[in-house]
């Protein structure tokens, strides 16, 4: 072969060198297929080359497309176990690693054995590359690499720049702070110890530019935590993060060739109507439960985002229940003017209305109030005599008294409803205010054991150690036996958001709300002490302008 010939095949090589880098550059599945080896399940295969799965190919799709479309990467990602997720967060934060210079990547788990194996990863993503392509490694020790990518071009001193990855457990509040990552892969987020302080320091360092990464993924450990609070607000987007979620039934290795005896049980066709399932899928499925229960199963390998977060005792209501019920768009949406004391009609308003109200029926408003400084929710709902929400206010900036003006009028324009207002707190001055409007047709309780040794009916309901229970209890009842009827999306989410603590206690999920909830649940008791006065007669418009006269109840 002549000295020309070979210098033309010298040429053509680094020809396709270049236009492979710059494939590789922008596809990091085709780097991922080219250049990275892996060691996968069957460990008796050794090092294969890292082609993605039907999981890797989904979460791909989404960060690639998110990166396009805002210039850099933050995702939360809700898995199911062994779905390959930290392998590729891994082979990702390397990809990226390579191609950027002066790149700070930080991989962080939740435990030492977990932190070391995706560390072992990385290391061994680099090692195992092909020569023509693989950096030199300039640091490598327990918990630092420091590179030299071949993609590095000198800079204006003439050094090569570097990228370093930082290994950290999360063990102590102060893992990771300090630190300025552009690259980030939080990995078991859910069963960090100190989640909150840890995350906190290191949103606070990391870098905002273009072409940055945040990737957050776990399993599921229960409604509570930094994972489920950033989950929510993803959803609800209220953070900037892309929330994705991977039910178990995408990952082809879930399956196993059933029995020829094999016969589906009524809630296995039940899965099979909701997520096209087959017998395979549903045998693995069985095969699973038998190891470690359905509860194990749902938390592991759930099927819903719901699923995933449930743990034993942790939520109030069945969430097979309230997974059943379908949301339903309002028929309008209206604000209360403050100004003119009138309610009028816009897309906007912070009042949603399922049903409008009827000449000759009674209704009940049941009102939760907050404080109104961005943080809990004043909430009220509209309630008719068979049990249906039909009507939802709630607003988060309302001053208590003003909310008080809200529902004197809210409650006129369904027909004068029986309006009951929470007593405790902020309530205190929403029912002044009703009482200085003297509004007509408002609950009052006669008897208000251990709290007031006043005789006579005080306005309002009061919320206690001893009738929480109760109307929580009462409501619950009505959810699971389908005795109300809901179609707000927000409230039947409180629902899902509504636990019960390691102290006994009922209560909103840490970063969640309860006050559609509280409000549903004293509109429910309020219908069933007051549900033969409020069915007897239908008074015409006019008569609503009397106040009822209120029996002796024994009240809670």
């Amino acid at each position: 072969m002549s000295s020309q010939t070979k210098e033309l095949l010298k040429l053509l090589e680094e020809r396709k060198k270049r236009k492979d880098i710059n494939q590789y550059k922008n596809n990091f599945e085709k780097f991922a297929a080219d250049n990275l080896k892996i060691i996968t399940k069957d460990a008796k295969r050794g090092f294969v080359n890292f082609t993605f799965n039907d999981c890797q190919k989904q979460i791909s799709e989404i960060l690639d497309t998110q990166l396009a479309t805002t210039g850099k990467v933050r995702a939360i990602i809700l898995k199911a176990r062994q779905q390959g997720i930290s392998t590729y967060c891994a082979g990702r934060v390397f990809w990226k690693t390579y191609f950027t210079p002066h790149a700070r990547s930080v991989v962080m788990a939740h435990d030492s054995a977990t932190s070391d194996a995706l560390f072992t990863m990385s290391r061994n993503l680099i090692r195992n590359m092909a020569p023509t392509y693989k950096p030199k490694e300039l640091k490598s020790n327990a918990k630092e690499i420091v590179i030299s990518s071949p993609q590095f071009k000198k800079d204006t001193s003439g050094e090569k720049p570097v990228a370093s990855y930082r290994l950290y457990t999360a063990g102590s509040p102060e893992a990771g702070r300090g630190t300025t990552p552009t690259i980030a892969h939080l990995s078991e987020i859910a069963f960090w110890q100190h989640d909150e302080k840890i995350l906190a320091g290191l949103f606070q360092g990391i870098s905002e530019a273009e072409g940055t990464e945040v990737i957050l993924e776990s399993t599921a450990n229960g409604a509570t935590g930094e994972f489920y609070r950033l989950w929510r607000g993803a959803l609800e987007g209220e953070n900037e993060y892309t929330p994705i979620f991977l039910p178990w039934f995408i990952t082809k290795e879930y399956y196993r060739d059933p029995p020829e005896t094999f016969e589906r049980s009524s809630e296995e066709e039940l899965l099979v109507e909701q997520y096209d399932l087959n017998d395979g899928q549903l045998y693995w499925r069985r095969l699973k439960i038998a190891e470690g229960g359905e509860l194990k199963f749902r938390q592991e390998y759930p099927a819903t985002p719901d699923e995933a977060f449930i743990t034993a005792g942790s939520s109030v209501f069945a969430l097979d229940k309230l997974s059943a019920l379908e949301a339903i768009a309002p028929e309008k949406r209206m604000r209360f003017d403050f100004n003119a004391s009138m309610w009028e009609d816009t897309n906007e308003g912070n009042f949603y209305i399922w049903d409008y109200p009827d000449w000759d029926s009674n209704y009940v408003v049941a009102a939760d109030v907050s404080l109104g400084v961005g943080q809990d929710y004043s909430a009220a709902i509209v309630m008719d005599t068979e049990r249906r929400i039909i009507g939802l206010y709630r607003d988060n900036h309302i001053d208590p008294s003003k909310f008080g003006d809200l529902l004197f009028y809210l409650g006129r324009y369904y027909n004068n409803a029986l309006l009951t207002v929470e007593s405790n707190s902020m309530g205190i001055a929403t029912l002044s205010r009703l009482t200085q409007m003297n509004y007509i047709n408002l609950y009052k309780q006669t008897k208000i054991s251990a709290i007031s040794k006043e005789e006579g009916q005080v306005p309002g309901f009061r919320t206690t150690q001893a009738t929480k229970p109760h109307i929580i209890g009462n409501l619950k009842n009505a959810v699971e036996n389908d005795d109300i009827w809901i179609g707000s999306s927000v409230i039947i989410q409180e629902l899902k958001d509504y636990i019960s603590t390691n102290s006994g206690k009922t209560e909103a999920a840490p970063g969640c709300h309860d006050d559609t909830v509280m409000a549903m649940a004293i509109g429910l008791e309020t219908l069933r002490t007051h549900y033969d006065k409020l069915t007897r007669d239908k008074v015409p418009w006019s008569q609503k302008f009397e106040t009822f006269e209120q029996d002796d109840t024994e009240w809670i």
